[in-house]
């Protein structure tokens, strides 16, 4: 039987706790259906809907869009409109703080709705209704104002409902629901489970780190950014205690979770790119679903995929601990730090899709999409995993 997750509890209900109610706030009920007509219809179903049933749910649709019908779960939380035609994905950012997880979504929903670079891919974005204040308020004022969100605050926040439409499947809509997992505020892994419930639903993670999360070795060519000493800087120890909190909130979950680890601030260490004493061996960049993008590859360069793979291991193991890992990518959340105002210099994504759309993939939201939209999944399978 079909469940739903309540965006607003996080909890998963079935189709039939969930009550509805027309655009006054009263009680609503489908037209009644005969026996015999369900019988008919459950048969159809098994053999393939037809172009009259299509017709007549579509019917049905517009005719619960006129009278404003919605649904409620069993606590009272309105859901979002067409609710239950849709499925809701939970992704997690997952990380200590300071490693931009705010700002690179702020950035990424920019990308994504507000300038629809995923167009192009069959992929459009929408905010959802209830999510639009927060959207707003938290997100698209600070990035105008050129300031980074707010910190995530301890308490829950508040998720993002965003609505993704894919040109390949126009009648599938799918929900993604983003939230700040906020890990490495939480005494231990029972209190994160109770005051962010979304973690044990969580069906894709993004996991950050940055620069300063790394252990660089005397001679590596690499240096933390200036005025961090390598003595005081956070290592890579606040990122692994965030995931294992999170990881202790999943330990019942048997199948593991696609995860994507992003590189925050990765620019802040470019300086240091001509003081490297040798290229290094790097592992394959992630090919991306934009097929030949050359200029994109010459900017990011490979050195910080060297950076976390010599360096960020630590991590890399822990993820590997509950994560179907199958890539990684070093990306800046907004292409430079802040400067001594608060403020961005310039704001400059090198892209900030590809976390993304390889949780997408994994997930298999993007089985369907046309063959030139993203890569051959068989020829990547074969490179084995990024980072190990």
């Amino acid at each position: 039987m079909a469940r739903y997750l309540c965006p607003q509890c996080a909890v998963h209900y079935r189709a039939s706790q969930f009550t509805a109610y027309n655009a006054q706030s009263e009680a609503w009920e489908p037209p009644r259906v005969s026996v015999p007509q369900r019988v008919a219809r459950a048969v159809r179903a098994l053999l393939g809907a037809t172009g009259r049933d299509r017709d007549r749910e579509r019917r049905e649709h517009l005719e619960m869009l006129r009278l404003g019908v919605h649904h409620r779960c069993p606590q009272g939380h309105r859901m979002p409109a067409e609710f239950l035609r849709r499925e809701t994905v939970p992704i997690g950012l997952v990380g200590p703080s300071s490693v931009s997880k705010s700002t690179y979504l702020a950035v990424l929903l920019h990308r994504i709705v507000g300038m629809t670079d995923l167009a192009p891919m069959g992929l459009t974005f929408t905010v959802e209704e209830h999510s639009r204040a927060v959207y707003q308020r938290d997100y698209v004022t600070p990035l105008a104002m050129r300031r980074p969100p707010e910190q995530t605050r301890l308490e829950r926040t508040s998720p993002l409902v965003v609505r993704m439409h894919r040109d390949w499947a126009p009648e599938d809509d799918v929900n993604l629901l983003f939230f700040d997992a906020a890990g490495e505020g939480y005494r231990d892994a029972r209190s994160s489970a109770d005051l962010n419930p979304y973690l044990t639903v969580m069906a894709g993670a993004l996991v950050f780190c940055s620069p300063v999360n790394l252990a660089f070795a005397p001679g590596s060519g690499f240096a933390l950014p200036e005025g961090i000493e390598g003595a005081t800087a956070p290592g890579a120890g606040t990122v692994v205690a965030a995931l294992q909190s999170t990881r202790t909130v999943l330990e019942r979950r048997r199948d593991p979770i696609p995860t994507a680890v992003v590189v925050a601030k990765c620019d802040e260490l470019a300086a240091l790119e001509a003081r490297r004493p040798h290229p290094g061996q790097s592992i394959p960049l992630d090919p991306g679903f934009y097929g030949n993008e050359e200029g994109y590859l010459a900017r990011q360069s490979r050195w910080p995929y060297d950076l976390l793979a010599a360096h960020g291991q630590a991590i890399l193991a822990e993820v590997g601990r509950f994560s179907l890992l199958t890539r990684y990518h070093a990306v800046s959340a907004t292409g430079c730090a802040v400067n001594n105002l608060g403020l961005f210099e310039r704001i400059a994504p090198i892209r900030v899709h590809e976390p993304l759309l390889g949780l997408l993939h994994d997930m298999g939201l993007l089985e369907g999409a046309a063959a030139s939209y993203h890569r051959d999944t068989e020829s990547v399978a074969g490179q084995g995993t990024y980072g190990g």
